[in-house]
């Protein structure tokens, strides 16, 4: 045809576009099918990559002090003293877990009593801050003993504002309490939650005493440690220092610790890859099923196009190109709904159990990079049975 160039000559491009507009119903289908699974697969890893950016994120200055006989076992506070006298340690604070009621038990979020002053000193510091808050609401935070920060996660789901009166009753440590927000923070790690709320240790300490008569104790130390220290030394010598009290500790590095946790969640990388691999072949086997059907529903076209002088690798390229274009345009839509569901619309309770749940690039990228795999394993194996199907064979089948 005197119109048609080289490279129409050799690819006949208009008639993979022109399928693709007669079959349009089963091609929507299938793509739709393949950004299902890859938007699937997308989250299975983005859970993954969440649970190891707790651990990626821990700072390697620090070192976590529990108590020998759990997690769940309290310290006395005087080991506060005795901890800021090791070698190579620059600051300490707590976290002890306070528990409570806010309105409804069913509204779940981390509440911990702490040191202000040193909270701000070890975590609010510094060109990357793990708690980044401005500085005047910090020292409202520490100058009003009857105040509490929260994170922005609990902005977003409660409306908390600064000056508001936050009630609580408490169940591990009894009573009625009240704190007044004079702060919210974000998370400058991945491993910060910014669905926590903070208040002093002190008001604790003093609810405790009326309603009981006896201090209240603490749940973990966090060490802040100099940058040329050994963390390894310090922790044996924190523990060494305890080893025959009626407190003896267990001293590990944040990172170690925040993997405690990971830990708890048993095998589930494995399972999720495995859930992930099996959505994927579910995709694939879709694809093919589609690809298979277009190739024999055009082998009469492939014999007319042989007939006119077109190379086998003329047909090869139009069904690699056609399951490439479906599987990849289903790619392409199943990371753009990841990434609208859950980097800018944010899903509240995942990022809560996952904190830093973010598409990451590599993510996207590599669950493109699949779909077009799967499309080009998909067209190619119909492509290599229409090429490997005589210009004879191929005439004699109606369409």
């Amino acid at each position: 045809h005197p119109r048609l160039n080289w490279a129409e000559v050799d690819v006949p491009w208009r008639l993979l576009f022109a399928h693709l507009r007669k079959t349009w119903f089963r091609t929507s289908l299938t793509a739709l099918g393949v950004a299902l699974a890859i938007f699937l697969l997308a989250t299975l890893r983005t859970v993954v990559t969440g649970l190891q950016s707790v651990v990626k994120e821990s700072t390697a200055r620090r070192l976590v002090v529990t108590s020998a006989l759990g997690l769940f076992k309290n310290q006395p506070i005087r080991l506060e003293h005795e901890l800021r006298a090791v070698p190579g340690v620059r600051d300490v604070t707590h976290w002890t877990w306070f528990g409570g009621v806010y309105v409804d038990e069913k509204n779940m979020f981390s509440r911990f009593a702490t040191d202000p002053a040193t909270l701000r000193r070890v975590y609010g510091t510094g060109t990357r801050p793990d708690m980044a808050m401005p500085g005047e609401q910090w020292d409202l935070f520490e100058a009003d003993r009857g105040s509490c920060i929260v994170g922005m996660g609990l902005v977003r789901q409660f409306g908390f504002k600064l000056g508001d009166k936050i009630e609580m009753t408490g169940n591990i440590f009894p009573g009625q309490y009240t704190f007044i927000v004079r702060g919210i923070y974000t998370k400058g790690r991945d491993q910060i939650d910014e669905a926590m709320l903070f208040f002093h240790w002190k008001y604790l300490d003093r609810m405790a005493e009326l309603q009981g008569g006896k201090q209240a104790e603490v749940g973990i130390y966090v060490l802040g440690c100099d940058a040329a220290t050994d963390m390894s030394a310090v922790a044996r010598d924190v523990d060494a220092r305890f080893a025959s009290s009626d407190h003896a500790t267990t001293t590990v590095t944040e990172a170690a610790f925040n993997q405690m946790f990971v830990s708890m969640w048993g095998n589930v990388p494995l399972l999720l890859s495995m859930i992930g691999g099996a959505v994927l072949f579910a995709a694939f086997m879709i694809a093919l099923n589609t690809m298979l059907l277009n190739g024999r529903e055009r082998r009469l076209e492939f014999g007319v196009l042989k007939a006119l002088g077109f190379p086998s690798g003329s047909v090869t390229t139009l069904l690699i190109s056609e399951g490439l274009f479906v599987c990849g345009t289903g790619g392409v839509l199943g990371v753009a709904a990841a990434h609208w569901i859950f980097d800018i619309r944010r899903v509240e309770i995942l990022d809560r159990m996952f904190p830093g749940f973010l598409i990451l690039p590599e993510t996207a990228l590599g669950s493109v990079a699949i779909a077009a795999v799967v499309g080009v394993v998909s067209g190619a194996v119909p492509a290599i049975i229409a090429a490997r199907t005589s210009t004879v064979s191929g005439l004699s089948r109606r369409a």
